[in-house]
């Protein structure tokens, strides 16, 4: 056990060491002098070794410049395609070369890249392809709560060439996964179909939106992911077939076997290939093989007629996945998989103790009835246990804690996993031999009703708690108390360690008092804010081009409703979210400049309000001022897209003692208009009109204002040539914001003025002095 802690300590403080050295070496220094007094020099020379060998896979990002030119490049996919919506296809090309098709140029930080490609044919996995391609641009958004991963997406423009590459192993297996998800996507419903193909092939990619979020609320993600449960329960399922087969052999052969071989022992290497190719067939992701490494352990001790320990094996298993990709122990599923097995280890350990130190059932009590309340109390406790133990790290992904969970896991949970799983798999498995997929019509009618008891477990009411962003410390603090209790020989007064640090942190945050804070979200090239109010509202301005990244952003803050959703205009980037957010969000009133027309089946249960100039709005500690348009205002100059900018509500928002100006996209003539208000414009900060735009620059609007703060919202490369060069010197004198630069801006109103807070400003980043490590550890007791 100390073998394997000790090389992953190595590896975790390798990479910790880029962000907090000095740290780092404090830690290295402490486990050093500890082993050293005990006498125990292999923990460090261990630790030292994992350090170099993470090192030794360490490959830094490369820089990779924006390519505007199409490009030539060689590569194959390594899975197969998945149809996403209007007919497109998504897949994964591992590129090994690449050039500019203009220049002709080498591009080499392209070289060994994941290029994610959407095109309108499929591609066959384990073949290369020479294909033209064009980079699309990059969908990052700097906003707290979103996963930016590092991804380059390109659209195909034309196929070149290609050839099979040579049958291996894995191309094999890859045309079994291609085989069989379509089979299923052209065979069931569907949502039966993507919820079917994820635990039989681990594709999740046509997991809608809405129903991934029924599983997360009812507790039952984990389902999605294949890993112990799918794995366990196949192979106990095959185990006891190959065992009756065996013992239903022939007397004489089964005389021959057992002379060698116990039942037992042939059963479990016969399950052997057959987990090996179920490795293959869910993509070989980490819960997979962290599963599949546990399951083969168990079956070698099976075969050797010896059990080793599960944490042992839970270590081995975090070993070889480390082995094989270092970085992969900062993967959250990654975590989330190996912390639920930990904390289920360590509370069955716990009971088995308890149990044998505990009172004998009354007599009167049936074995029949004991076994099953020794059965209903270990799903429970491995339910809660499982819960508990990711409960901080999910809470600070995903913002939410489900409290129907053991409920679901109870009644939901054995109906996927005894049933609904062997049949999908043995049935997977039959159609790779045969070409039939047996079960067909009980796998469907199966999916179909788990899917309806997921769905409606959803929607019972308190199924699930909102929980705000926390800081990294809490998360950190929680597995560290845990740590000490169970250094402390897990007595039970120890296990309140962990939650000191959520108990401080929450009378923390109840203590503080409540002021305006306005989020301008970074939503490309469009806007959208997220006010919060001292009276406990939410108000949201805008819903820019899709409504993910409000939607996103209000996740994060552990909001599951909206007071009023305000769209300052009819064009698409401020509004095309609308629906997004209603499907998502309780929106209990909309308001408008009264001249959108909103459909009746999209607002018929919301109350609605069209706002016109002179139009007050008051809560506690601030009020609302509506400035523009009137009725009566008709722009004179321009198009219908020029009249619809100017048509954009203009919010004044006054707080104890700073304003706020919101100013949608209004242009030249909305803004000499509003010029006439004369000292009702002067605010502190300004949402500048038009995305910074040369026609939304009159300088005499500008300079009523006179911001001391402005802030950009604009998309990042944008073709537009936003913000202008003419609105930047307009508005000389201000500090700046841009969403495409800083990501979202927070300010907030205190006591001392104003507080500004930027997505960058959050963000942990290489130490190159003690300074910025000081940055580092202060940012893990920060939040938004």
């Amino acid at each position: 056990m100390q073998f394997f802690i000790s090389f992953l300590a190595g590896i975790l403080l390798f990479h910790t060491f880029q962000y907090f050295p000095l740290s780092s070496v404090i830690a290295i220094s402490f486990f050093s002098v500890y082993f050293s007094i005990k006498k125990k020099f292999f923990p460090i020379l261990i630790l030292f070794l994992g350090t170099a060998f993470a090192f030794a896979r360490y490959e830094p990002v490369k820089y990779l410049p924006a390519i505007k030119n199409n490009v030539n490049v060689v590569g194959a996919f390594d899975s197969p395609a998945v149809m996403i919506e209007s007919g497109m296809f998504r897949q994964t090309l591992k590129a090994e070369s690449a050039l500019d098709t203009e220049t002709g140029r080498k591009l080499k930080a392209l070289e060994g890249r994941e290029i994610v490609l959407l095109s309108d044919i499929e591609l066959r996995p384990c073949t290369e392809y020479d294909l033209d391609i064009k980079f699309l641009k990059k969908r990052a958004r700097l906003n707290p709560g979103e996963w930016n991963q590092d991804k380059l997406f390109a659209k195909l423009l034309k196929i070149n060439n290609w050839k099979q590459r040579r049958i291996s192993f894995n191309s094999k297996i890859q045309e079994f996964r291609y085989r069989l998800n379509r089979y299923i996507a052209e065979n069931f419903r569907d949502d039966s179909g993507a919820f079917i193909a994820s635990i039989t092939t681990g594709q999740r990619v046509n997991i809608d939106e809405e129903l991934r979020d029924a599983f997360n609320r009812t507790g039952l993600a984990h389902i999605l992911s294949i890993s112990g449960t799918h794995f366990g329960l196949f192979s106990v399922l095959l185990f006891w077939v190959f065992r009756f087969l065996i013992t239903a052999l022939p007397y004489r052969i089964l005389q021959r076997i057992t002379i060698s071989l116990t039942p037992s022992q042939a059963a479990a290497i016969l399950c052997t290939p057959f987990m090996i190719v179920y490795l293959g067939l869910s993509g070989g992701t980490i819960p997979a093989v962290r599963s599949f490494i546990m399951i083969s352990l168990f079956l070698l001790g099976l075969v050797i007629g010896r059990r080793g320990f599960w944490l042992n094996s839970l270590l081995f298993a975090a070993f070889v996945i480390a082995l094989w990709e270092p970085e992969a122990i900062f993967d959250l599923s990654f975590q989330l998989s190996f912390l639920a097995v930990l904390f289920i280890g360590f509370s069955l350990n716990k009971d088995t103790e308890e149990r044998e130190k505990g009172p004998v059932i009354e007599k009167k009590i049936s074995q029949y009835i004991r076994k099953f309340l020794d059965h209903l109390k270990n799903i429970l406790l491995l339910t809660l246990s499982a819960s508990i133990g990711t409960a901080p790290l999910v809470a600070n992904h995903f913002h939410y804690f489900s409290i129907i969970s053991p409920l679901s896991n109870l009644f939901i949970a054995p109906l996927i996993g005894f049933v609904l799983i062997p049949l999908s798999v043995i049935s997977s498995f039959l159609f790779l031999l045969t070409g039939h997929y047996l079960f067909t019509p009980f796998v469907s009618t199966l999916a179909d009703l788990s899917i309806y008891l997921i769905r409606l477990s959803a929607e019972f009411p308190f199924a699930d708690i909102k929980i705000p962003a926390f800081p990294s410390i809490v998360v950190l603090l929680f597995y560290g108390g845990f740590i000490f209790y169970l250094l402390l020989n897990r007595r039970r007064y120890f296990l309140i360690i962990p939650f000191v640090p959520l108990a401080i942190y929450l009378l923390l945050s109840l203590s503080k008092g409540k002021e305006i804070n306005i989020t301008y979200l970074d939503v490309g090239q469009g806007d959208s804010s997220v006010l919060e109010l001292p009276d406990g509202k939410t108000i949201v301005i805008d819903t820019g081009r899709s409504g993910r990244e409000a939607a996103s952003f209000l996740k994060y803050r552990g909001k599951d409703s909206i007071d009023a959703l305000i769209l300052s205009h009819s064009h698409p980037d401020h509004t095309g979210g609308l629906s997004y957010l209603l499907n998502r969000f309780d929106v209990k009133e909309i308001w408008d400049n009264g001249r959108l027309i909103l459909p009746d089946n999209t607002i018929s249960d919301i109350k609605h309000r069209s706002l016109v100039k002179g139009d007050m709005l008051e809560g506690t500690k601030y009020a609302i001022y509506i400035l523009h348009p009137y009725p009566e205002f008709y722009t004179m100059y321009g198009n219908d897209y020029d009249e619809a900018n100017n048509d954009s509500l203009v919010l004044k928002i006054a707080g104890r003692k700073k304003t706020f100006l919101f100013t949608g996209d209004i242009e030249e003539e909305a803004e000499k208009e509003v010029l006439q208000l004369g000292r009702w414009l002067k605010s502190d900060v300004i949402k500048v009109p038009h995305h910074g735009g040369k026609t939304s620059s009159y300088e005499p609007f500008l300079k009523a204002v006179s911001p001391g703060i402005a802030v950009i919202s604009v998309g990042r490369d944008n073709s537009f040539g936003h913000p202008h060069k003419e609105t930047l010197d307009a508005l000389k004198g201000a500090k700046i914001f841009r969403t495409d630069i800083d990501g979202a801006t927070k300010i907030k109103e205190a006591e001392k003025g104003l507080e500004i807070k930027t997505y960058t400003d959050l963000q942990i980043s290489k130490a190159r002095s003690l300074s910025d490590e000081m940055k580092n550890i202060s940012r893990l007791f920060e939040t938004w």
